[in-house]
């Protein structure tokens, strides 16, 4: 009994540090789920992120709902995003997926913990954002 109670603990301790990516079975998935417009959870700011992708190479907008413009053309000259956006790249490692976001002041790596249709969450701790389909 206690062997079954000890593989119970460890199957969900593992299962809570898996991923919980909804039909993601690649890059091209994830990205396709993670483009539109997001807003952070809980956040008093009346702000859209919005996630824009183009041959693999994204970009994220932070733009106040209140003045929303039109969809924000994907300008490039010469493969170089020429809008100024922090960058961002989806990529697959060891089975996990993950963010990679530059921007000019910043590099980060965060794991992408959940990805659905209403939900994005990636990082953990105090890194963590949790974002939800405006």
């Amino acid at each position: 009994m206690q062997k079954v109670f000890l593989f119970i603990i460890l199957f969900s301790a593992l299962n809570a540090f898996s991923q919980n990516l909804k039909s993601c079975k690649s890059v091209d998935d994830v990205e396709s789920l993670i483009e539109g417009d997001w807003k952070l959870k809980n956040d008093t700011k009346n702000v859209v992120y919005r996630f824009s992708i183009s041959n693999h190479k994204g970009f994220i907008e932070v733009l106040p709902e209140m003045n929303l413009p039109p969809k924000a053309e994907k300008t490039t000259e010469n493969e170089i995003i020429i809008n100024d956006h922090e960058n961002f790249t989806i990529v697959l490692k060891q089975g996990n997926y993950y963010i990679e976001i530059q921007s000019l002041y910043y590099q980060m790596t965060e794991k992408i913990t959940v990805l659905n249709q209403t939900n994005f969450v990636y990082g953990k701790g105090k890194s963590q954002r949790t974002f939800i389909r405006d």
